[in-house]
């Protein structure tokens, strides 16, 4: 099923059309009740940093990020120690006209204010515990401005951590063009990747090239740093532009590789299948990825969603009696209100297969 995936907003927009995982939270870090006021208040009064989690109750991510960042033992000491944390949830209460004020668009978006509420940094989308910790720590020191502030004027830093820093506050921003100068200067700085930046560095410069540039850095990327948070998603924009370029068969082989190395990655399996299915394409493959999906969701919410991939796959296998049963076992596993938009959206989509039924037709198409 359809969602947004990625760290930030520039990756996610590459991605338009994935699909990630929605999943049961169990945060360790001490997000407290209180409104918007009340934690600037507290923040003053303890001087220390105000931690604002924006998310959604239809947001994957944003589970990911509390099941996997979240309880980071290194996370918790740092907020405990420097932040007042408050989760807030932009589509009820005082998050919706915040969400509007501070014009956040994707989610999980992570707002840090300063004791005079002065917004100092943000982080738009995952990152995990070991990058999400050194977020914390730039927050903490007053924001990535100050690092922007190094690498400008005459005489500009040579640490590859403030260019870093620097980089991915150009994204944020927007600025892709300076963010893609800064990655490239942290690989510049630390070809040999001594102080751990070049790994980060050489998939934001895949994610913000383009054609055959993209493609050589990020397989290069993926080869030289597997297990690097970014690989994933890297992996499949690369299957994304297989199908794109019409090579699906491309595609199938580079998600067979991914997972002799990822056995247990079902958020992309789930995503090939999707993309196969959208396309048209290598439909067999699909299925058993779909099939894989499913059995390794770790939630009903997860399960229902990668059900619902399958089941879009067997659509256009032209088993649209196959598919219609499936979705309704899916919806079956969510509730109405509590997972409102997927059971929605997966009411659509039984809908479909349902007409396709009744019409005597379905929605065959030739496999590649």
């Amino acid at each position: 099923m359809r969602s947004v995936i990625n760290r930030n907003v520039i990756i996610a927009a590459l991605l338009i059309g994935t699909f990630g995982w929605a999943g049961a939270a169990n945060a360790e870090v001490h997000f407290r009740s209180l409104s918007f006021s009340e934690a600037r208040a507290a923040a003053a009064k303890e001087h220390k940093v105000v931690m604002i989690d924006f998310y959604t109750t239809w947001c994957g991510w944003c589970k990911v990020l509390d099941r996997n960042t979240y309880t980071d033992d290194n996370v918790t000491k740092i907020t405990d120690a420097k932040f007042v944390c408050v989760k807030i949830d932009a589509e009820k209460g005082e998050g919706i006209d915040l969400a509007k004020q501070y014009s956040i668009t994707g989610y999980p978006t992570i707002l840090f204010f300063d004791e005079g509420g002065k917004e100092i940094d943000r982080v738009v989308g995952y990152e995990d515990a070991s990058r999400f910790a050194r977020s914390l720590e730039t927050a903490a020191a007053g924001g990535s401005k100050a690092a922007v502030s190094e690498i400008s004027g005459p005489h500009p830093t040579t640490d590859p951590a403030k260019w870093l820093i620097a980089a991915n506050y150009f994204l944020q921003k927007n600025d892709r063009t300076s963010a893609l100068a800064a990655f490239r200067k942290v690989i510049e700085l630390d070809p040999e990747n001594k102080q751990g930046q070049k790994e980060e560095a050489i998939f934001g410069v895949g994610f913000l090239s383009s054609g055959d540039e993209q493609v050589t850095t990020l397989e290069h990327a993926i080869e030289e740093f597997p297990t690097e948070v970014d690989a994933d998603q890297a992996n499949m924009l690369l299957i994304k532009h297989d199908f794109q370029t019409q090579h699906p068969e491309d595609a199938a082989r580079r998600i067979d590789r991914w997972a002799l190395k990822h056995p247990n990655d079902g958020p992309s399996f789930n995503f090939f299948a999707w993309a196969a299915a959208e396309n048209g394409a290598v439909l067999d493959k699909a299925d058993e990825y779909g099939q894989r999906a499913i059995s390794l969701a770790p939630s009903p919410v997860e399960k229902a969603s990668a059900m619902d991939t399958r089941a879009e796959v067997l659509y256009k296998m032209g088993k649209s009696s196959e598919a219609s049963q499936l979705e309704a076992s899916a919806i079956a596993m969510l509730d109405p209100v509590k997972d409102k938009k997927l059971y929605t959206e997966l009411t659509e989509q039984k809908s479909k297969f349902d007409k396709a039924l009744a019409a005597g037709s379905t929605a065959g198409t030739t496999n590649h």
